[in-house]
């Protein structure tokens, strides 16, 4: 093989230097890239942690209830028949042209009255009269001066505890006989926001 002349041994290391250089940049491009993703990894890990320190502290809400058909609204004479309701308790359907009163009951309302406070947008708390004296405070407790709420006990139930909005309904049976622990005080909470004045009748009293 023919020994390369001066020129071309310059223009053979001016090649290989070329290809160094491209090859030099290209490995500093990979790892330009890999350190930003390895940021943006960081990053995102930071936010999705703080999001969900963040839904911990606050509480995110979590609804039980089942819608329920609604009914309608017609009114009834007190202690006339009308048809069978789909739910237990009611949530919707035929009702009395007199409300009840809000705040606590400590003895069993009409479903026909409760039916047109939930119209108004109150939120009917009802418990079985075997529910203990602790578990009944505290559903006594989430009635507030002014508030759409009732409270009351009704044999019906077929939970323990039931809690009632127009055309929206959950019961449930507490994990413990003697008291509602934190979730399932929350669980009614949670219930109360969302549901409380969303009637078809919001402005009424």
């Amino acid at each position: 093989m023919d020994e390369l002349s001066p020129k071309e041994q310059y223009e053979q290391k001016k090649k290989e230097k070329l290809a160094v250089e491209v090859r030099n940049r290209n490995v500093s491009k990979v790892k330009s890239v890999l350190i930003l993703a390895l940021i943006a990894i960081a990053i995102f890990g930071g936010v999705y942690w703080l999001i969900g320190k963040n839904r911990q502290t606050t509480g995110e809400k979590k609804i039980y209830a089942v819608q329920i058909s609604d009914q309608g609204r017609a009114h009834i004479d007190v202690g006339a028949p009308h048809p069978e309701y789909n739910s237990n308790p009611p949530t919707s359907g035929w009702h009395y042209e007199k409300e009840a009163d809000k705040g606590v009951s400590k003895k069993q309302l009409p479903d026909e009255q409760l039916i047109h406070n939930l119209e108004h947008g109150y939120i009917w708390i009802s418990y079985r009269p075997d529910a203990a004296s602790e578990v009944v405070k505290q559903l006594e407790n989430f009635y507030g001066f002014g508030k759409k709420i009732i409270v009351e006990p009704r044999k019906e139930n077929d939970k323990l505890i039931a809690i009632a909005a127009w055309n929206w309904l959950d019961k449930f049976d507490p994990s413990s006989s003697d008291s509602l622990d934190d979730a399932e005080l929350k669980r009614i909470g949670d219930f109360i926001d969302k549901y409380i004045n969303q009637g078809p009748e919001p402005n009424a009293p």
